[in-house]
């Protein structure tokens, strides 16, 4: 679709009411361009528009029953041959009536079909104006909606998994299970708070202080995840590592499959880190890594260049997976080993890659993988971004050593945003106040607190406006 078009579009169909507006909206689903591209109309004229457009009658009947029809302007011109289903609300994506149009793939067609739509009343949908309406009216969680989000970004396998999770409610579950906790909790300090005069052990303040330690114990393991979760979405960060003009830039490209890092033979080209994501097949599913260039490591009086390396130290200690590029024709074992120490590793995976394999002989191989495995006791792999040869091998190591760092157990709920793990932790203070409170009255006020904390996952507590700005990352047509 233009974009000149769409711009056009919005302002024209504005709606100041923004997501709290009752009016039927429309938006398309899918890009133009392909074979199909999917319309969606939803709202109380959703249905009527349909029958405008398509001269059919659509009674309950019709419901999810896919229709073959020509679609026509107010003048009776034609618009498409195409195909349309309705969802008869309550039983529908957003819980109100929906139309589906399956059109061919113009932009042009595209176009004017959404303009008749327009011309019948709707307006353009805000992003992700059809989830938030799916909320509001019952038919999914918050958490689920944001599901559907992450659903549509997976780059790789485990976030793919994980979304689905959470699309079935398996989040939910879990944050309603602590919810329920926290509300019961407050019941018990209440009537701890009315029969203060009574020497009632079930709420008792030591009593309620250990059922409160069991909730935040669930939520610390929640905001645990957190770490892990971003390794699903984000990628997990791998940072390439040497002394300079050891092969890391060709190696990087050679993994990328493109000139992405400057290379020659001068020593301190990569003065900054170089960052690109990549998919790789592991023995399990694709995996996101998320890549670093570095610097080359050696003392320098260029003060740019220090702070490269600098970056470069950086870079290793944040990383997950540190990847040393040993330079085949003149290594320095020793050099490379004093820099390595000023990483912890006990945390990490770690690849010792040999480079310019084309140019050492098969002795010079066996000599240099027996010192470097005494000294790193860890097997080197030998490669030659030139050829490619060793380039694949090491990169099906790569991704099953980052594979190791996605580990979750079956069902374990993992936090993938940001605003999730702040509301956590904010609850949790709320929470850890509570166990340090003297009385019951400070005991119960900071429990309900911190169940308010909770409501950007749960979604039921939230103000209409929070709930907007958390659509407005969606994709519009979703």
């Amino acid at each position: 679709m233009p974009q000149t078009w769409q711009a056009a579009s919005k302002e024209r169909h504005f709606d100041a009411s923004g997501y709290l507006s009752s009016r039927t909206i429309a938006a398309l689903c899918t890009p133009t361009g392909g074979a199909i591209c999917i319309l969606r109309i939803s709202g109380n004229d959703a249905i009527s528009i349909a029958e405008k457009l398509s001269a059919k009658s659509l009674k309950k009947e019709n419901h999810r029953r896919a229709t073959r029809v020509w679609l026509r302007d107010s003048k009776s011109r034609r618009l498409d041959d195409g195909v349309l289903i309705p969802f008869f609300g309550p039983h529908s994506f957003t819980g109100e009536d929906t139309v589906e149009f399956f059109l061919h793939g113009s932009p042009m067609i595209a176009q004017r079909v959404l303009d008749e739509c327009f011309e019948h009343g709707a307006r353009l949908a805000l992003p992700g104006e059809f989830s938030f309406r799916g909320v509001k009216n019952g038919k999914m969680t918050l958490s689920q909606a944001e599901a559907v989000k992450e659903l549509i970004q997976a780059e790789n396998d485990f976030a793919l998994e994980l979304a689905l999770e959470k699309l079935s409610g398996s989040q939910h579950e879990l944050i309603e299970r602590i919810r329920a906790d926290l509300m019961q909790l407050s019941t018990l300090s209440e009537v701890g708070i009315d029969f203060s005069d009574q020497d009632i052990d079930e709420v008792s303040l030591p009593r309620l202080r250990e059922r409160l330690q069991r909730v935040i114990t669930l939520l610390s393991e929640l905001r645990g995840s957190f770490d892990r979760g971003k390794r699903f979405t984000d990628g997990v960060p791998v940072s390439i590592f040497g002394l300079p003009n050891a092969g890391k830039s060709s190696f990087f490209n050679a993994l990328l499959g493109e000139d992405r890092s400057i290379v020659s033979n001068i020593a301190g080209t990569t003065r900054d880190v170089v960052r690109e994501k990549l998919n790789l097949k592991a023995d399990h599913g694709y995996v996101t890594l998320k890549l670093s260039d570095t610097a080359g490591l050696r003392k320098s009086s260029d003060v740019i260049e220090e702070i490269g390396i600098e970056r470069s130290l950086k870079a290793a200690r944040e990383s997950d997976l540190v990847v040393v590029v040993i330079d085949g024709v003149s290594p320095d074992l020793v050099e490379v080993k004093n820099y390595l120490s000023q990483v912890d590793l006990s945390q990490k995976s770690l690849s010792l890659v040999v480079s310019k394999k084309d140019l050492l002989i098969s002795q010079s191989q066996v000599l240099m993988s027996a010192q470097i495995l005494e000294m790193f006791h860890v097997e080197p792999l030998f490669i030659s971004s030139e050829t490619h040869e060793g380039i694949q091998a090491l990169a099906k190591q790569i991704a099953n050593q980052a594979e190791s760092h996605l580990q979750r157990k079956p069902g374990e709920v993992v936090l993938t945003q940001f605003e999730h793990v702040h509301a956590v932790d904010e609850s949790l203070k709320c929470l850890n106040r509570a166990m340090e409170a003297f009385d019951l009255v400070l005991f119960a006020t900071d429990i309900r607190h911190g169940m308010n904390e909770l409501g950007p996952l749960i979604g039921e507590t939230l103000p209409d406006d929070v709930l907007g700005k958390i659509f407005s990352d969606f994709c519009i047509g979703k």
